[in-house]
């Protein structure tokens, strides 16, 4: 964005070298008029006021432009800032609840029960941590165009099903409705897992308490539909313009509650179109959030 603006800039530059030239001539060219017809002088009045109007227009339609891109550029750089308070916050979490759990373990002579759910606790928070990395790691191999998919088949069902056992074990309030009318598709494992990871732990973060989602999978002609739904807050008609944007999250990272990079939504954006599909946000009734995916039925 700022090498567009920069160049911009220049090109302004260079237009009004060249309008400044332009007029130069004719205020030299002017003694001329003297000896031509009223009507010639007339009609070279004409054409320097008309010259003189495109490049006023010019000259702020680029103005414009420029304030846009720095506009931009101010923007990019309050998420970046929000995304590096958000990710100090992130790793020093998991972290803490890992030092917490092993010294406890160490320190305490605990029940079977009480050391299984410290060991569930900290696999848990190193999960958390994990997926911040490959998040991480995921958006800047995105930035150097370096994914490409590997297409293979899926089991899509069965890694739904598991997926679901896994984080109704994790979050035992959860509520999670799944209806998969599609064994297998063809797709890059990998990718598919991080789109569905990135999405289900974001409505169930957002849900509050009770969480309750829904997981619908089923054939659309020559595309496989997958549709998460949950009962959450809502996203604004605003923020669906944004959420899929690099560093994006509502609000200050200072005053957030919830916890996040940014980066989710980004890569699974990403993710979706590396597989020639579409992803869309729509409103969830009566409350909530609906994803929207569409993938390609490949070979």
């Amino acid at each position: 964005m700022m090498i567009r603006s920069k160049i911009l800039i220049y090109l302004l530059a260079f237009y009004v070298l060249l309008q400044f030239v332009w007029w130069g001539y004719q205020i030299i060219d002017l003694g001329a008029l003297a000896d031509q017809s009223q009507e010639d002088t007339s009609r070279r009045i004409i054409m320097i006021i008309g010259e003189g109007g495109v490049f006023i227009l010019i000259l702020m339609a680029g103005f414009w432009k420029i304030q846009q891109s720095i506009a931009k550029e101010i923007q990019l750089s309050q998420r970046q800032n929000n995304f590096m308070l958000s990710v100090t916050h992130e790793l020093k979490t998991p972290l803490t609840s890992i030092q917490l759990a092993l010294q406890t373990l160490k320190k305490r002579n605990l029940k079977a029960e009480d050391q299984a759910d410290l060991i569930a606790k900290a696999l848990g928070a190193n999960q958390r941590l994990s997926s911040l990395i490959d998040n991480i790691i995921n958006a800047s191999r995105l930035e150097s165009n370096d994914f490409t998919p590997r297409l293979e088949i899926f089991p899509l069902k069965t890694f739904l099903q598991n997926k679901a056992t896994e984080l109704k074990t994790t979050h035992k309030q959860a509520s999670i409705i799944l209806n998969c009318a599609v064994e297998i598709m063809h797709a890059d494992a990998y990718m598919l897992e991080t789109i569905f990871n990135n999405l289900l732990e974001n409505a169930i973060k957002y849900s509050g308490d009770n969480p309750k989602l829904e997981i619908l999978v089923k054939q659309n002609g020559k595309f496989t539909e997958i549709i998460i739904s949950d009962q959450g807050p809502g996203i604004t008609a605003e923020e669906k313009q944004q959420i899929f944007k690099k560093f994006y999250r509502v609000g200050s990272e200072i005053s957030r509650s919830q916890k996040g990079s940014g980066l989710g939504l980004f890569i699974t954006s990403e993710f979706v179109q590396l597989h020639k599909g579409r992803i869309k946000c729509e409103n969830n009734k009566p409350a909530g959030t609906k994803f929207i995916i569409e993938l390609p039925n490949g070979e």
